[in-house]
């Protein structure tokens, strides 16, 4: 937890300033002269004045399509999130938590929902209820460059821009045709096919007043599984969801001496103690056996099944777990087909009109290891949510959360378990009864049903049609345009479990014989019929989500007065915004297990916007720009028939530079940003399952420190049996049930960026040359972020890891939230709703320094480029709410269950080169990320996890232009074939997918015939 942390900002701000001021100094005296050139005024992403310098006052790094396309990536995400500026989250692995194979891009970590996606400076249509942009719908054929601002923008672009804003630039009155082909596979398997086909083309017409253009794109990528990888074939957590079934004792365990003598009569010479009650399994010829505990004395014992891929072969003997891994997706299948076109024509009074439409339809598929069950929550007659179960056997006023009660009628409890279960003499408070006559509660994973899959088409339309022209002669302009687009994905499921008659079937007097043949037996990995297959599955359902946007916009720019420096210009415009989106989750709503439960969401939104800008020369070398955008919002639930008040909120920004000499610039800025809350969270309700760290593990530090017996004593207070407290040891890589609420009265969430540079240049007379860079400090705080508490802080709390709870009260809120059943804990909920609503509060902080260098030189032969692209990460905190600490996760690994573009190494390098001699040219490009300790770290401050260390990355390629217009160009991507780092826990396949590589060394061709 940070001390202090605005006194360290404002430390490193002057430590920047400093910096600064020294390169400026170090940069000056070489600049002897610079040729200069007058070029056509352009607008700079993150302004809409017109300027003919090109040269912006936040961080712009702009990076061109040659470097998008030099790898051969069929994905926009792949080579973005190989800059240092952005944190790679969903994408091409994507598989869980899934993201329905959507590009994202997230700008800083903050999350892909706080910053915007532009093509050329205007909204593009999202492809989620967090509005956030597919890059999937934006063709690589047509793009000529891409800008990110990672300095906030809000005062230009409206909500979001947060973290920044992304601005493809298309291009502009291109003639001619270009097909490019592309294909990529690994070298070691041969089983990672990728390959792309694009054509473009374009033609100007009316003597050059009028141009239009087409890009269409196909790509495919082809499926892998965690089994064709090593690093990923075999799970590197647990579950305790098994095939066998698991005996789940909660407060009411049998003795240990029944499970003492009915083991002795398992395993010659068998040690007492040796199994326990909340560690018991089923054999299918009605035996049990212990699934042992890691890395302690009790292994497993009288396991009768074979050890095969079922098995977690990294644990077993010492532990028996459920290998889920070795059939889940590692890089998700694509199937795109996406097309843009565009137009203008300019009529002799200077007016010209523009349109452009675009429509992409891409298929792609996730999947899971079969159903675990349950995995909503069950709850007594009349007391259920619309996603929850109901069993008359949950004690009124209770939730038994992913576990199944049984009666003890049911025929199918084994002989040796009802011996057991004879012994009992306790009282489970959420269960109806007490003692040996109680009902017992297991789970179970149904092998029989299949995997979970989740297929998706996804259709993006949009379209827009403009104007432009002179007003008030040559200085003044006008603008305008209306936008409209419509978003449909289509995700069929299949695999999904029906809870309520997987209930219904085990409280039958026949264990469901009379519903299905066979009936239901989960006491041992025992193959259902068909006809109970059919009884208990979900049949294939459809999902839908829609998302309408429609946009208009219009603004006036010209000069205004003059100062000494030139003329003032100014930007003035209005913008309205109407969003509407529409959830339906068809046959999955209500208490579903496998795939998250979800409830129907419909709802609207509006914004009306007024904005301003103006640049200020106020010297040949000195200039401030000012911006200003007053928003009023309003949201509209329509399943609830709820209306928001309206909101009004104002984004504004102050920039200004200096240029002390011609080759460098000094630099700043101040901006204001606002992100209203999307309709994930105003209205989205479900549930999801992070993986946990509980400290009531009896060989934590918290259980073997100084305060130890308190902490014994909490751990039962807080629902651990006590007859297990000295021995009980968590099920590795377990996960937590957290419910999450959609809330309609949340407020816009504000950031406020800062940020101090230089940019210098420096070309050299003669033949020698050019170089060229930029150093920047920037700043990130957001108030009052909307966030949902992270589970494994709200168990840190509880067990005092930051001096939050010092008495060790089991009433401290945080462990008022707390659920467990008799052993590891269930769930994390709200006392009182059962359900955690995003809510305003907490806080998030980064800071951190960019740093670009970009070299030419001609050589004796040839001639040679070179770019370097740095970030370090001075922080990164983050608190979840009020009740939780600020958490500095700078230098940290993500883990599952924390959120997609999670892990914060403390640096991260990109240098790239390239040799040119005539037609033929070699590229080489070597990434590096810093290691990193494990999240949980920070979260559990004295205990230890897995990190990783730093690697690096190198791809090599060589080109040769056969004609003008005309390359083939042949490389490898990962030349060193690095594997991902192994760590535990981790995000998903043992590693960090969306960091690391997880494909190993490739080959690449790519071919373009231009006319």
């Amino acid at each position: 937890m940070s001390a202090n942390p605005s006194i360290r900002r404002a430390v490193r701000l002057s430590l920047m300033t400093g910096v600064v001021s020294a390169v400026a100094t170090a940069v000056a005296p070489v600049s002897l002269a610079q040729d200069i050139q007058v070029v056509d005024e352009v607008v700079v992403t993150g302004s809409r004045i017109q300027r003919n310098d090109y040269v912006a006052n936040s961080p712009v790094l702009t990076t061109t399509a040659e470097q998008i396309q030099a790898n051969a990536d069929v994905t926009l995400d792949t080579y973005l999130n190989t800059l240092p500026q952005v944190n790679p989250a969903g994408g091409t692995t994507s598989n869980n938590p899934g993201n329905g194979g959507q590009s994202n891009i997230n700008l800083r970590g903050l999350g892909a929902n706080r910053n915007l996606v532009l093509i050329d400076g205007r909204r593009v249509m999202p492809s989620a209820s967090n509005l956030t942009v597919d890059l999937n719908t934006i063709p690589q054929a047509l793009i000529e460059s891409v800008e990110i601002v990672t300095g906030g923008a809000g005062a230009v672009y409206g909500a979001d821009a947060v973290a920044g804003a992304v601005n493809f630039r298309l291009k502009q009155n291109y003639e001619g045709m270009e097909v490019r082909g592309s294909f990529s596979n690994s070298t070691e398997e041969w089983d990672a096919e990728e390959y792309n086909v694009s054509l473009l083309g374009g033609l100007n017409f009316a003597g050059g007043r009028g141009n239009v253009v087409g890009a269409f794109d196909f790509s495919k990528r082809e499926l892998m599984i965690k089994s064709q990888r090593d690093f990923a074939a075999v799970a590197t957590s647990t579950t305790s969801f098994l095939p066998e079934g698991f005996y789940l004792p909660g407060q009411n365990a049998p003795s240990q001496a029944a499970v003492d003598s009915l083991f002795a009569g398992y395993v010659p010479g068998y040690t007492p103690g040796s199994a326990t009650p909340s560690l018991l399994s089923f054999n299918a010829d009605g035996s049990l056996f212990s699934i042992g505990v890691f890395n302690s004395p009790r292994d497993v014992l009288n396991f009768r099944y074979p050890v095969d891929l079922n098995v977690n072969q990294n644990l077993f003997p010492d532990l028996y777990s459920y290998n889920f891994d070795s059939v889940n997706v590692l890089t998700l299948p694509l199937e795109r087909k996406s097309f843009m076109g565009r137009g203008n024509f300019e009529f002799d009074n200077g007016v010209e009109v523009f349109a452009q439409a675009g429509w992409t339809n891409y298929e792609s598929s996730t999947a899971l290891a079969a159903t675990p069950f349950p995995t909503v929550g069950t709850a007594a007659p009349g007391q259920n949510t619309p996603i929850q179960a109901v069993s008359n056997l949950v004690a009124p006023g209770r939730v038994v959360t992913n576990a199944l009660v049984v009666p003890l009628s049911n025929p199918f409890i084994p002989a040796d378990m009802r011996a057991l279960l004879a012994s009992r003499t306790g009282d489970d408070p959420n269960l109806v009864g007490s003692g040996a006559n109680e009902a017992i509660m297991i789970r179970q994973r149904s092998l029989s049903v299949g995997l979970r899959q989740s297929a998706y088409e996804n259709e993006v339309l949009q379209g827009l049609v403009g104007a432009r022209g002179p007003l008030f002669g040559d200085n003044w302009r006008w603008e305008a345009y209306y936008s409209q687009g419509r978003t449909t994905i289509d995700e069929t499921q299949t695999g999904n479990l029906n809870t309520q008659r997987i209930l219904d079937a085990v409280a039958a007097p026949d264990g469901g014989v009379s519903l299905c043949e066979g009936g239901l037996n989960f006491f041992g990995r025992i193959p259902l019929s068909s006809d109970c297959v059919n009884y208990i599955q979900v049949p294939p359902t459809v999902v839908k989500d829609t998302y309408d946007l429609r946009v208009a916009q219009a603004f006036i720019s010209g000069k205004l007065g003059q100062l000494p420096g030139g003329p003032i210009s100014l930007v003035a415009g209005l913008e309205g915004r109407w969003f509407e989106y529409e959830f339906n989750p068809g046959a999955s709503g209500g208490p579903i297990s496998g795939l998250n439960a979800q409830n129907p969401a419909k709802g609207n939104n509006e914004f009306m916007d007024v904005f301003s800008e103006a640049l200020f020369p106020i010297t040949d070398t000195v200039e401030v720009s000012l911006g200003y955008r007053f928003s009023q919002s309003q949201f509209e639930d329509e399943i609830q028939g709820l209306t928001s008040d309206k909101s009004d909120d104002s984004a504004y920004k102050v920039e200004a530079s200096w240029a002390p000499v011609s080759s460098t610039r000094l630099r700043a800025s101040y901006q204001r940003a606002v992100r209203a809350p999307n309709f994930g969270e105003l209205f989205d309700g479900g549930g999801s399952a992070p993986q946990y760290f509980d400290p009531c593990t009896v060989t934590t530090a918290a259980r073997t420190g100084p305060n130890a017996a308190a902490m014994r004593q909490l751990c039962i207070n807080t629902g651990l049996n006590p007859t297990a407290a000295d021995s009980y040891v968590q099920t590795p890589g377990n996960q937590i049930s957290l419910t999450t609420a959609g809330n309609i009265n949340l407020k816009p969430e504000t950031a406020d960026t800062i940020t101090a540079g230089v940019v210098f240049t420096s070309p050299w007379s003669g033949a020698m040359a050019g170089f060229q860079g930029s150093l920047d400090y920037y700043q990130i705080d957001i108030s009052d972020p909307i966030l949902n508490p992270s589970a494994n802080l709200v168990v840190a709390s509880c067990y005092n890891y930051f001096g939050t709870n010092p008495n060790y009260q089991a009433s401290n809120p945080a462990c008022q939230s707390i659920v467990r059943g008799g052993g590891d804990i269930s769930r994390v909920a709200d006392p009182i709703s059962g359900t955690f609503p995003g809510i305003n509060g907490g806080e998030i902080t980064t800071d951190g320094i960019d740093l670009q260098l970009n070299y030419t030189t001609p050589l004796s032969v040839g001639d040679l480029n070179v770019n370097y692209l740095l970030n370090y990460l001075l922080s990164f905190e983050q608190s979840d709410s009020p009740m939780l600490p600020s958490i500095d996760y700078k230098g940290t690994v993500s883990y599952f269950g924390a959120g997609l573009g999670t892990s914060f190494p403390e640096m991260r390098m990109q240098l790239g080169a390239q040799y040119l001699i005539g037609d033929f040219g070699v590229d080489a490009r070597v990434r590096w990320i810093d290691k990193m300790d494990n999240r949980a770290a920070s979260q559990f401050p004295g205990e230890t996890f897995g990190g990783v260390p730093s690697i690096t990355y190198v791809d090599l390629s060589a080109s040769w232009r056969f004609m003008e217009k005309s390359s083939l160009r042949i490389g490898v991507n990962n030349v060193m074939d690095k594997q991902p780092p192994r760590y535990a826990p981790n995000v998903q396949s043992g590693t960090d997918p969306s960091t690391y590589d997880v494909i190993g060394r490739r080959i690449f061709g790519q071919v373009t015939v231009g006319f």
